[in-house]
């Protein structure tokens, strides 16, 4: 669980991750947070000094997150919005209706729902339903690496508000519902990326040199996905 204190007119939010066994890490948010990623039994006291000294550096990573800010807005779900799926656009279309679905038709999302109050949780859904398909044939196209040969993958997906992916000390990894609305490249990118935890749980070398192996772009996706932040920001 995320905590917070203040440094001058820096909000600075942190959570202790097992994951982590020496280094903190710093994610700058474009709207003017520090996030840190800790090490168990690291002190807020520790943390705090450590922003402090670097306060200089990282108002300046600070000011280029919001100069590089995503060109998208974050989306509000409801008749006539223009939605992501797949890296394309759909207009959102509601139509009166007593049976309730969602279905694709050219450039158009249709709603069918009697409420259009249900609007914007019958489209979350059916972006969960397109994300099972979606993760389970890109986790099986990545089934012969080699530190997963004859092991089950145990995976999920949620939506979530900071990450797009994670993966557990277990090797569970979690999938950002939102990445339905990325053009499939990136959304590879992420998967591979977690699965390269399930090897290295951390950001070593050794875990670089996997993704360099297996993606050798991996770095132009990753600075992709940086276009797209403000898509974990809405609905």
């Amino acid at each position: 669980m995320k905590q917070q204190f203040l440094v001058d007119d820096i909000v600075v939010e942190w959570r202790h991750n097992k994951r982590r066994k020496r280094n903190v890490g710093f994610n700058f948010h474009p709207d003017g947070r520090l996030v840190l990623d800790a090490p168990p039994r690291t002190r807020p006291a520790e943390l705090e000094g450590m922003v402090r000294e670097h306060i200089r550096w990282i108002r300046h990573r600070l000011r280029r997150a919001k100069d590089n800010a995503p060109e998208f807005p974050p989306l509000t779900i409801e008749d006539g919005a223009i939605v992501p799926y797949l890296g394309q656009t759909l207009t959102v279309q509601w139509r009166q209706d007593r049976s309730p679905s969602v279905e694709v038709k050219g450039r158009k999302l249709h709603v069918n729902s009697r409420d259009p109050g249900r609007i914007r949780d019958l489209v979350r859904s059916w972006y969960r339903g397109e994300g099972e398909t979606l993760f389970e044939d890109l986790i099986s196209g990545w089934r012969g690496l080699p530190w997963l040969k004859g092991r089950d993958i145990s995976w999920r997906q949620r939506y979530m508000k900071s990450q797009w992916g994670s993966c557990s000390a277990k090797g569970v990894i979690s999938l950002n519902t939102h990445l339905v609305k990325l053009p499939e490249e990136l959304v590879d990118y992420v998967v591979l990326h977690e699965l390269c935890h399930v090897k290295h749980m951390d950001h070593s070398r050794r875990f670089h040199n996997l993704m360099y192996t297996h993606m050798p772009d991996w770095e132009k996706r990753r600075r992709g996905l940086h276009r797209h932040l403000s898509v974990l920001l809405g609905d």
